[in-house]
């Protein structure tokens, strides 16, 4: 065997290879029942060959084979081979080398499976964010390990932080770690001008329209009722800061647009209390809570106590809806009469109506007698309770007016006697100062034109004044009046003054005089 094996080399090889084509070609006909028989010879060669191969110690190369070790070998080698006939498997090189390709073409796949296992690992597949929130992206991102980086800018067609456009397109891997460009919409620009239409010929659907595709968030559009104008239709429109003419308007600023709901119809499904006798204020709290428009009527009320209701417009018991109106009577307790106080005298007048604040004047009348009424503040009849103004003033005539004798009196006491006596009462009488000369002292009122007597409710008396400066300090008594102090005219010389010229003076003249006179 051993020798076998020593001569079996790859020119031997070649050489059976031929020799055993040229056996195939003329023996055809016994090859198979011969590759029959041969497949056990070389299963027995195949076993012998592994068995002498783990029998046989391995030296490292370059060491020599011991002679003993070789030459037991080959001997045991030739035997083998004159028992054994060899079979040569044919496709032994192109299994080999399927063997080897099968070998390299696994080691390839798996070095691409194993690439792309970790391509996989360590990129992701980007999604299409555009139109979507920032919030979210964001999201998407903190899970896949992406950094983001975000710019921002006004877009009429993206909502604020909505995402416009993105630096990797959908689709397009990215890997882990590395940033993803973002442009992100502000919204509509707050500072563009809007030019505004007339709300007043759109309806309340074509407003709301005009607002959104202008993008006017700052534009409210608002609907109340109205019991005018019907549902849908425009009540006004104003703008917040009235300094803003509508022609600047800018989208940044606030504004409204009312619309009509139409006349607003509760139900009456309200119950209504019996409110007599009840206080005002559970009245008020009942009407604030039911939303009830509430009158509130006061009258005195002998049996009812101040504050407390004494009847009610509605019965009890009756439905009523929200601002329905509704009208109650509060009591304002027991009431005064004022009595009519012409049959009465002033004094009576005074003290015989302690309930009321009675003042009592008196005046001059041309045509009403002496003590009766003239007038009184508040008329006979009205009921005056705890919240009205109980002062009452009446006026009592003393007849036609009767001027005094005012002479003795001094000028500077005229202003006060002719106020207190007759200007406070009613009668506008009045006077005027002429100056005389008299031996009474300067000053002194030495005449009057007309006195002690009644004169109209409209006069002017004549006053004559002293103008003596040179009189003694305390002259007679003014008694008995020179009778012919004011003769009559043609009595005596001129104008019959000539007894009362007085002396003149060494500094004065007849001129002075008359100035003083006048």
């Amino acid at each position: 065997m051993s020798d076998f094996l020593s001569k079996f080399n790859k020119d031997k090889y070649d050489d059976l290879v031929n020799e055993k084509e040229d056996k195939e070609i003329k023996s055809s006909d016994n090859k198979k029942e011969q590759k029959q028989e041969e497949k056990v010879p070389q299963q027995k060669h195949e076993e012998q060959a592994s068995a002498v191969e783990k029998e046989e110690p391995v030296y490292k190369k370059h060491e020599p084979v011991p002679a003993s070790f070789s030459l037991s070998s080959r001997s045991g080698r030739r035997q083998d081979a004159e028992e054994e006939e060899v079979e040569i498997d044919l496709d032994y090189r192109r299994k080999k080398k399927r063997r080897m390709w099968l070998l390299i073409s696994g080691a390839v796949l798996a070095c691409i499976l194993i690439f792309f296992i970790y391509y996989l690992l360590v990129h992701v597949k980007v999604e299409n964010f555009e139109g979507q929130p920032v919030a979210d992206v964001r999201a998407w991102a903190e899970e896949n390990d992406v950094e983001i980086e975000l710019e921002q800018e006004y877009s009429m067609e993206h909502d604020a932080n909505h995402v416009i456009s993105q630096s990797v397109s959908e689709g397009d891997k990215i890997k882990k770690g590395k940033t993803l460009q973002l442009t992100s919409s502000l919204g509509a620009d707050p500072e563009e001008v809007i030019p505004l239409v007339d709300f007043s010929e759109m309806s309340q659907e074509e407003a709301q329209i005009w607002i959104e595709e202008n993008k006017a968030e700052n534009l409210q559009l608002v609907t109340e009722y109205s019991d005018d104008i019907e549902a849908g239709g425009f009540i006004q429109f104003s703008i917040k800061d009235s300094s803003i003419d509508e022609s600047e308007y800018k989208r940044k600023d606030s504004a409204a647009v009312y619309y009509s709901r139409g006349e607003e119809v509760f139900e009456k499904n309200i119950t209504i209390p019996d409110f007599t006798g009840a206080a005002k204020e559970e009245v008020e709290k009942w009407a604030e809570t039911n939303e009830i428009e509430m009158t509130y009527e006061e009258a005195d009320s002998d049996s009812v106590e101040e504050g407390n209701i004494i009847s009610q417009s509605e019965p009890a018991d009756e439905k009523i809806a929200k601002r329905d109106e509704m009208e109650v009577v509060v009591s304002a307790g027991k009431a005064v009469v004022v009595p009519n106080f012409g049959g009465v005298t002033a004094e009576e007048a005074a003290m015989n109506y302690p309930d009321l604040n009675v003042t009592v004047k008196h005046a001059f009348h041309a045509d009403v007698a002496y003590g009766t009424l003239i007038s009184q503040s508040v008329e006979a009849d009205t009921k005056l309770t705890n919240k009205d103004d109980k002062d009452v003033t009446v006026t009592y005539s003393q007849g036609r007016p009767y001027l005094h004798d005012f002479r003795g009196q001094t000028e500077g006491d005229l202003p006060r006697l002719f106020y207190e006596e007759y200007q406070s009462k009613g009668a506008d009488i009045n006077y005027i100062v002429k100056y005389v000369d008299s031996p009474e002292v300067k000053g002194t009122v030495v005449d009057m034109g007309v006195f002690n007597e009644f004169v109209p409710m409209t006069y002017t008396v004549e006053v004559r004044i002293s103008n003596n400066a040179s009189a003694p300090p305390n002259p007679p008594a003014f008694d008995e009046g020179p009778e012919d102090i004011y003769p009559e005219p043609g009595a005596g010389g001129a104008d019959g003054l000539e007894e009362l010229e007085p002396e003149l003076g060494a500094d004065e003249s007849p001129d002075s005089l008359e100035e003083t006179e006048e």
